[in-house]
């Protein structure tokens, strides 16, 4: 394919024979000189513009009735964020399709916008839709496609954007958002609005599979592409069944269409391949790790990207249309298999359901079974740059090697399931994330007395980073502990009932030793704050009064018997402080209850407030 389209300025109205067909080359099939994509016409070495990737999508879809264009979202630079909807019913609605009986598959391409192959192979398939090909697809399914996520900086164009990425070699877009955003690092805190559109889109189509397709490097191995997915006990099992029984054969039609197909690869040891490689990419910030929350299994494409371009954008392609021929072929399984998930989740979380444990973090597990991994023969030598063995691989030369691989993930922290959550008013970092990831909430319309576990952190910890700050923001990590007490909840305080299909995610952000809570990425820091202070005159003279108690007395002398601490004047102030009426109690308390007992609470559905109606603060005179 690539070869050919070298020659196509002497073909300027003629045909191009191409590899099509559901995964194999039919000899024949021929593609107008006006249908071929940015891509293809210039033989791989450049990938189509925003304006000129739309512009493809309209052509499409003027000529296809079963194609549509629309758009999900606005990003900060002010384009447009697209999605392709193909299905037999143009006008088809999200409550239509529910209905329909047609499994929805989403796939995102371009989260990182350097990352662009799917975007291509995805207008490749649009295009043979159009010319007739594939279109059975759609007796059974439901594509939402969208062919550039990251769209400002898709428009970051640069042929150096990407060091260790062979093409397309005229330029590629940027991997991060016009103010420096990983969108990749975002499901779960929805910092950033592309984050916020996206989710919304899964919101309101909630589709049954999620493709994420993206370029990897590291590793230098024969494989073209490489995938993975999070198995069970993260995802569901009736979906990790799923996956299990129909990926093998998206594999095999992948590489029976010419494509070496293989696991993700993260080296267990970056020096040293032969001790094998691990497949898990887990935690909620990625949407492999997100969408299993909601009870949907998420396929993660990963292309080498030291393979030429024009090789990825083949092997993605023939990847998703075995892909979507499995949908089609499993598409009640798949479709039965969502249901029985999220039927199971509500299960759990009833207020007569039998008690059970939540996980709040995973682990890939250290039991490995053994893998043909088809790496490049390997070697080190001495960097002049950095000074230290450099690993090198001599690529085309492949040694087979049998190594460990781990792919299974495992609980790593879990706690007593509850059956909803409390949150006091007041807190809009926490009511943004409820809203916007679409969780069923309901809002107090009388105080209540109610019996509860509340969450108290202390200790924090910065994340140890070379850079001040991740994503933006500063990670940290605490102390957490939990105590039932009674407690006084006012009207206006919001409740989430375990007994959701989405409850997990409210788990996630709430639970603070979660990997990707609001606590860890530092949202609710404030938590840990001290607002308040007593002046050390003041202090001594309260310190006098209750040293008149002999088991503050003892209590005293105890801590004095630390030598660091009777040497430090701050630990000693606060140590009174605490032991004063003065002391605030909320500090280090979340302001987020654990419900254990099914509650009888007076309450209405909430909608919150519309932020998008909430004006952006205007800057004040210069002073």
């Amino acid at each position: 394919m690539s070869r050919t389209c070298r020659f196509l300025g002497a073909l300027p109205l003629l045909v191009l024979l191409v590899w099509s067909g559901s995964t194999r080359a039919d000899v024949g099939d021929v593609v107008p000189d006006e249908w071929l994509t940015v891509a293809e016409r210039s033989g791989f070495r450049a990938t189509s513009s925003y304006e000129e990737t739309l512009a493809f999508i309209r052509r499409s879809a003027a000529a296809m009735p079963e194609i549509r264009l629309d758009f999900y979202g606005i990003s900060p630079q002010g384009r447009p964020m697209p999605v392709v909807i193909v299905a037999k019913d143009r006008g088809i609605t999200p409550s239509g399709a529910a209905v329909s009986g047609k499994a929805v598959v989403l796939v995102q391409n371009g989260i990182h916008s350097g990352e662009i192959d799917g975007k291509d192979a995805s207008l490749m398939i649009l295009r043979d839709m159009v010319l007739g090909r594939h279109r059975e697809l759609l007796d059974e399914l439901i594509l939402l496609i969208v062919p550039i996520y990251n769209v400002d900086g898709h428009e970051r164009v640069s042929p150096y954007n990407r060091a260790n990425q062979n093409g397309p070699e005229l330029g590629m877009g940027f991997r991060t958002t016009a103010d420096g955003h990983d969108l990749n690092r975002d499901h779960l805190k929805l910092d950033t609005p592309e984050a916020r559109a996206v989710i919304g889109l899964f919101n309101t189509w909630r589709p049954h599979l999620h493709v994420d397709d993206h370029v990897t490097n590291g590793a230098d191995h024969d494989w073209v592409l490489t995938y993975t997915w999070v198995e069970k006990p993260q995802l569901a099992p009736p979906l990790h069944d799923w996956v299990e029984a129909h990926l093998p054969t998206v594999v095999s039609e992948t590489e029976r269409a010419g494509h070496r197909v293989g696991p993700y690869v993260s080296l267990l040891d970056r020096d040293d391949p032969s001790a094998g490689f691990d497949s898990y990419v887990g935690e909620p910030r990625y949407a492999t790790g997100y969408y299993p929350l909601r009870n949907r299994p998420s396929i993660l494409v990963e292309n080498h990207a030291y393979k030429p371009y024009g090789d990825r954008v083949l092997a993605n392609r023939d990847f998703l249309l075995a892909l979507f021929g499995q949908v089609a072929s499993g598409r009640e399984e798949l479709i039965r298999a969502v249901q029985q998930a999220e039927t199971l989740t509500v299960a759990l979380g009833r207020g007569d359901a039998d008690p059970s444990d939540v996980a709040l973090a995973y682990e890939v597990a250290p039991a490995s079974e053994k893998i043909r991994f088809p790496v490049y023969a390997w070697y080190s030598e001495p960097s002049e740059a950095m000074g230290i063995p450099l690993l090198r691989y001599r690529r085309g030369e492949v040694r087979e090697t049998e190594v460990p691989w781990r792919h299974r993930p495992r609980i790593r922290t879990s706690v007593a399931r509850p059956r909803g959550y409390l949150v006091l008013p007041g807190w809009p970092a926490i009511e943004r994330r409820l809203l916007d990831h679409d969780l069923r909430v309901l809002e107090l319309t009388e105080g209540a007395e109610i019996e509860a576990e509340t969450i108290r952190i202390s200790n924090p910890r910065q994340d140890g980073r070379s850079q001040p700050s991740y994503q933006g923001r500063t990670r940290i990590s605490v102390d957490v502990s939990r105590s039932q007490a009674t407690h006084r909840v006012p009207a206006g305080a919001l409740w989430i009932p375990a007994d959701q299909p989405d409850f997990e995610v409210a788990v996630q952000l709430l639970e603070a030793e979660a990997p990707d809570s609001l606590v860890s990425w530092g949202l609710l820091s404030s938590v840990l704050e001290r607002k308040e202070y007593i002046d050390p005159r003041a202090l001594e003279g309260l310190a006098s009064e209750m040293l008149q108690d002999e088991t503050v007395r003892a209590e005293w002398e105890a801590a004095l018997r630390d030598e660091g601490f009777a040497a430090d004047a701050s630990a000693r102030w606060t140590w009174w402080y605490r032991r004063t009426k003065y002391w605030d109690g909320t500090v280090g308390l979340m302001p987020v209850l654990r419900v254990m007992a099914a509650p009888n609470l007076a309450t209405e559905p909430w909608r919150g407030p519309d932020w998008s109606a909430i004006p952006p603060p205007q800057p004040g005179p210069v002073r």
